[in-house]
């Protein structure tokens, strides 16, 4: 059978880990295309760093197929395609920042002159040039956080996994991460980035999806998981406010009329309130519409799937 080698990213189906007699990974299943960010959220110990080893190809699952831009994850082919920053930082202490990047693009079959030219390249990307001749064991924390990711985007990867590759990094380094994932994804590199900063997701545009229970569930984009799973609020600052009908639902807050809502159901609650003041609303002088943070909306998600339990199985085996 004559196997694609077009970009289609990241196809895992039905992954099962068992590890020491404890289920790790039930049915996990997860679709990334091409210039995709996933952001992979769970709690410790759910299994997002197991599921990345087998999707990058170095665990072989109990149950299940990984394919990368359709050649299955056991072929060298496929390989090829897959960078891997896993959480914990490795690099050669004793080569510099350049022979780091040279050495692994080497590993990949780069001729000397073209693994050269590349790795000039990604220590521009990283904003490592000043550094390139320096050891790797005298780079800060965040500057080997970035030479680690270089590492594994040096070969041009259709796939790239990011295990928490901001944790630990000073302002200037997220900064600089941050930047290159949107670059990557921007040249079409389906990314599967985990992290305990939220915010990063939000900026990165990713889609979410949520590991529990040894399942994945796809949730959709941050603007949907928010809508869903956030709460907000509404204000409207009136001129008169004391003089005022209290519609259904809201409360008085100072010189305001306040109602907490669902995201999603915010701008429903915002029509009826200025309906409800009816011949007030002219008094209406300044309007509040203030949304949850993906943090918050996260953790309600993930109090819910506890909640929930196994009940919920049928429905979080869910491809994107």
């Amino acid at each position: 059978m004559r196997v694609s080698t077009e970009r289609s990213g990241l196809q895992a189906r039905d992954i099962a880990v068992r590890r020491g007699g404890r289920r790790v990974l039930g049915a996990a299943t997860l679709a990334v295309a091409p210039g995709e960010v996933v952001g992979l959220l769970g709690a410790n110990g759910a299994g997002k760093s197991t599921f990345i080893e087998v999707a990058a190809g170095l665990r072989v699952p109990d149950r299940g197929s990984v394919t990368i831009d359709g050649i299955p994850v056991g072929d060298r082919r496929a390989a090829a395609r897959v960078g891997l920053a896993a959480q914990d930082t490795a690099v050669y202490p004793v080569l510099t920042a350049a022979e780091n990047l040279e050495a692994v693009a080497r590993l990949y079959g780069a001729r000397r002159a073209a693994s050269r030219r590349r790795v000039a390249e990604v220590v521009e990307m990283l904003g490592l040039t000043a550094q390139a001749t320096t050891r790797a064991d005298r780079l800060s924390g965040g500057q080997r956080r970035r030479l680690h990711a270089g590492m594994a985007l040096i070969h041009r990867p259709s796939v790239l996994f990011l295990d928490e590759p901001t944790v630990g990094s000073d302002v200037e380094s997220r900064r600089r991460l941050l930047d290159l994932v949107g670059a990557l994804a921007a040249e079409g590199v389906a990314i599967v980035y985990t992290t305990h900063y939220l915010p990063e997701l939000e900026e990165l545009n990713a889609r979410i999806a949520l590991l529990h229970d040894g399942a994945i569930r796809s949730l959709g984009t941050v603007r949907e998981v928010v809508d869903e799973w956030g709460s907000g609020r509404v204000a409207l600052r009136l001129r008169n406010p004391q003089d005022a009908p209290l519609p259904p639902g809201w409360r008085r807050e100072g010189d305001s009329l306040v109602r907490d809502a669902r995201g999603s159901d915010l701008a429903r609650v915002l029509a009826s309130g200025i309906d409800g003041l009816g011949a007030h609303a002219g008094e209406v002088v300044d309007v509040r519409v203030e949304r949850s943070s993906l943090d918050v909306a996260y953790l309600r998600l993930r109090e819910r799937a506890q909640a929930t339990g196994r009940r919920d199985e049928g429905d979080t085996h869910v491809a994107a």
